[in-house]
């Protein structure tokens, strides 16, 4: 039994087309999140999934195993715990693995040392599974359909300090950690007892637009990072 990295990574992005391969920094933007995972201690494999020929053969070049998912699981409908269940059930390595560490290709500023920081508080914590967070101290409203607001997380007539804000943290999905037990039950990539590992400020973002690209290159250019 292992610990497998899996990498979804299909050829049909809308926001940024065939962003998986475009050039982030020099590399392509999957190299980031492989070579991470290589780079990691503590993870045995590293799988990408994909149904393009294309993003199937950067991956191989970057150092991962690949594995071809079918066209079904490959449209815009198309979730990603299947993706992830097609892996654990077809591929040799995916069916060998105890632990299962769901990583975003979208998410280049993912660190091997975060991935093993991760895996060690989880294996420490006796926690099913676990996701990558950033803290988050803003003031949340919730706007009705009447164009009321409501907040949520503090009483404005007693404003807080942002800092006071308590125990607050977003999910940053740059990567997800469950038990095989997990996805065996529950076919979800968190469950059971769950705990969160905390990333920096700057890890905060994943690429969904042409405004995060711009964003993420400039911090990577600031920090002088490169792929692992």
């Amino acid at each position: 039994m292992s610990v497998v990295a899996i990498i979804c990574a299909r050829g049909g992005s809308k926001g940024i087309p065939r962003k998986n391969i475009r050039p982030f920094s020099g590399h392509p933007l999957i190299a980031w999140t492989i070579r991470a995972a290589l780079a990691a201690d503590g993870i045995d494999h590293v799988v990408l999934s994909s149904e393009d020929d294309e993003i199937l053969a950067v991956a191989e070049s970057c150092g991962a195993q690949i594995h071809r998912r079918p066209e079904a699981l490959a449209t815009d409908e198309a979730g990603t715990e299947p993706v992830v269940i097609d892996v654990l059930s077809h591929h040799p390595v995916g069916q060998q693995a105890s632990t299962v560490v769901l990583m975003q290709a979208t998410s280049p500023l993912t660190m091997p040392s975060d991935l093993d920081a991760a895996l060690m508080q989880m294996n420490q914590g006796g926690l099913d599974s676990l996701l990558s967070v950033v803290e988050n101290h803003v003031f949340q409203w919730s706007i009705g359909t009447d164009g009321t607001a409501t907040p949520l997380n503090y009483d404005p007539q007693h404003r807080p300090r942002r800092q006071d804000i308590p125990d607050r943290v977003a999910e940053n999905g740059a990567f997800y950690i469950a038990t095989r037990e997990v996805w065996d039950n529950a076919a979800c990539r968190l469950g059971g007892r769950t705990g969160a590992y905390v990333m920096q400020p700057w890890q905060a973002w994943e690429i969904d637009t042409e405004n995060d690209w711009a964003r993420l290159e400039q911090v990577v250019a600031e920090r002088g990072l490169a792929p692992a």
